[in-house]
Protein backbone atom coordinates (compact mmCIF):
# COMPACT_ATOMS: atom_id res chain seq x y z
CA UNK A 1 0.00 0.00 0.00
CA UNK A 2 2.82 2.44 0.83
CA UNK A 3 4.58 1.64 -2.43
CA UNK A 4 1.44 2.58 -4.37
CA UNK A 5 1.17 5.87 -2.48
CA UNK A 6 4.83 6.69 -3.10
CA UNK A 7 4.47 5.86 -6.80
CA UNK A 8 1.46 8.18 -7.02
CA UNK A 9 3.44 11.01 -5.44
CA UNK A 10 6.44 10.39 -7.71
CA UNK A 11 4.07 10.42 -10.71
CA UNK A 12 2.75 13.82 -9.61
CA UNK A 13 6.28 15.11 -9.17
CA UNK A 14 7.50 13.86 -12.55
CA UNK A 15 4.41 14.57 -14.66
CA UNK A 16 3.51 18.00 -13.30
CA UNK A 17 6.84 19.33 -12.03
CA UNK A 18 9.47 17.68 -14.28
CA UNK A 19 10.75 15.66 -11.33
CA UNK A 20 11.92 18.81 -9.55
CA UNK A 21 10.81 18.99 -5.90
CA UNK A 22 11.70 22.71 -5.84
CA UNK A 23 9.11 23.40 -8.57
CA UNK A 24 6.47 21.42 -6.69
CA UNK A 25 7.18 23.28 -3.45
CA UNK A 26 7.19 26.66 -5.22
CA UNK A 27 3.71 26.15 -6.70
CA UNK A 28 0.96 28.40 -5.31
CA UNK A 29 -1.02 26.84 -2.45
CA UNK A 30 -4.24 27.24 -4.47
CA UNK A 31 -2.71 25.04 -7.19
CA UNK A 32 -0.65 22.62 -5.11
CA UNK A 33 -3.14 21.66 -2.39
CA UNK A 34 -5.79 20.35 -4.84
CA UNK A 35 -3.08 18.43 -6.75
CA UNK A 36 -1.83 16.85 -3.54
CA UNK A 37 -5.37 15.97 -2.44
CA UNK A 38 -6.05 14.35 -5.82
CA UNK A 39 -2.98 12.12 -5.38
CA UNK A 40 -3.63 8.60 -4.07
CA UNK A 41 -2.65 8.31 -0.42
CA UNK A 42 -2.51 12.03 0.35
CA UNK A 43 -5.29 13.33 2.55
CA UNK A 44 -5.85 16.80 3.99
CA UNK A 45 -3.49 16.38 6.96
CA UNK A 46 -0.63 15.10 4.79
CA UNK A 47 -1.22 17.77 2.14
CA UNK A 48 -1.19 20.53 4.74
CA UNK A 49 1.91 19.04 6.41
CA UNK A 50 3.72 19.15 3.06
CA UNK A 51 2.59 22.75 2.54
CA UNK A 52 3.60 23.93 6.03
CA UNK A 53 6.73 21.95 6.77
CA UNK A 54 8.23 21.29 3.32
CA UNK A 55 6.98 24.27 1.30
CA UNK A 56 7.02 26.77 4.16
CA UNK A 57 3.48 27.99 3.50
CA UNK A 58 1.17 29.37 6.19
CA UNK A 59 -1.28 26.47 6.24
CA UNK A 60 -2.52 25.11 9.56
CA UNK A 61 -2.30 21.33 10.03
CA UNK A 62 -5.22 19.66 11.81
CA UNK A 63 -4.59 16.32 13.49
CA UNK A 64 -6.11 14.04 16.11
CA UNK A 65 -4.47 16.00 18.93
CA UNK A 66 -6.11 19.23 17.76
CA UNK A 67 -9.50 17.53 17.44
CA UNK A 68 -9.19 16.13 20.97
CA UNK A 69 -7.73 19.17 22.77
CA UNK A 70 -9.89 22.01 21.52
CA UNK A 71 -13.33 20.50 22.22
CA UNK A 72 -12.13 19.88 25.77
CA UNK A 73 -11.24 23.58 25.94
CA UNK A 74 -14.71 24.45 24.67
CA UNK A 75 -13.59 25.53 21.20
CA UNK A 76 -15.02 23.82 18.14
CA UNK A 77 -15.99 24.79 14.61
CA UNK A 78 -19.60 24.48 13.53
CA UNK A 79 -19.04 21.10 11.90
CA UNK A 80 -16.57 18.36 12.79
CA UNK A 81 -14.83 18.21 9.43
CA UNK A 82 -11.19 18.73 8.56
CA UNK A 83 -12.00 21.82 6.50
CA UNK A 84 -14.09 23.35 9.31
CA UNK A 85 -11.29 22.82 11.81
CA UNK A 86 -8.73 24.22 9.36
CA UNK A 87 -10.90 27.29 8.72
CA UNK A 88 -11.24 27.90 12.48
CA UNK A 89 -7.47 28.29 12.80
CA UNK A 90 -6.81 29.95 9.44
CA UNK A 91 -9.46 32.61 10.11
CA UNK A 92 -8.43 33.33 13.71
CA UNK A 93 -4.64 33.29 13.58
CA UNK A 94 -2.19 35.46 11.70
CA UNK A 95 -1.03 33.60 8.58
CA UNK A 96 2.54 33.05 9.73
CA UNK A 97 4.59 29.92 8.98
CA UNK A 98 6.61 30.13 12.20
CA UNK A 99 3.50 30.64 14.32
CA UNK A 100 1.64 27.74 12.68
CA UNK A 101 4.68 25.49 12.99
CA UNK A 102 5.22 26.27 16.67
CA UNK A 103 1.51 26.21 17.54
CA UNK A 104 1.04 22.81 15.91
CA UNK A 105 4.16 21.44 17.64
CA UNK A 106 2.84 22.65 21.02
CA UNK A 107 -0.57 21.08 20.38
CA UNK A 108 1.08 17.76 19.49
CA UNK A 109 3.30 17.87 22.58
CA UNK A 110 0.39 18.76 24.87
CA UNK A 111 -1.75 16.03 23.29
CA UNK A 112 0.94 13.39 23.72
CA UNK A 113 2.04 14.32 27.22
CA UNK A 114 -0.99 15.82 29.00
CA UNK A 115 -4.28 15.90 27.11
CA UNK A 116 -4.15 12.25 26.14
CA UNK A 117 -7.09 9.92 25.55
CA UNK A 118 -7.04 9.50 29.30
CA UNK A 119 -6.09 13.06 30.25
CA UNK A 120 -3.59 13.97 32.94
CA UNK A 121 -5.52 17.04 34.11
CA UNK A 122 -3.60 17.18 37.38
CA UNK A 123 -0.46 18.32 35.50
CA UNK A 124 -2.19 20.47 32.87
CA UNK A 125 -1.09 24.11 32.62
CA UNK A 126 -4.47 24.91 31.00
CA UNK A 127 -6.54 23.37 33.80
CA UNK A 128 -7.78 26.67 35.24
CA UNK A 129 -9.32 27.77 31.95
CA UNK A 130 -10.46 24.33 30.81
CA UNK A 131 -14.23 23.76 31.14
CA UNK A 132 -13.79 19.97 31.16
CA UNK A 133 -10.54 19.86 33.13
CA UNK A 134 -10.52 17.62 36.14
CA UNK A 135 -14.01 16.22 35.56
CA UNK A 136 -14.01 12.45 35.33
CA UNK A 137 -10.27 11.95 35.05
CA UNK A 138 -10.72 8.24 34.49
CA UNK A 139 -13.09 8.86 31.58
CA UNK A 140 -12.00 9.25 27.99
CA UNK A 141 -13.25 12.60 26.75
Amino acid sequence: AKARKLKAFVALLTQRFDGEPERLLAAPVEELRPLLLATHGIGPETADSILLYAAGRPVFVIDAYTRRLFPRLGMTPGRDSYDSWRALFMENLEADVGLFNEYHALIVRHGKEVCRREPRCEVCPLLEGCPTGGSGLSLTR
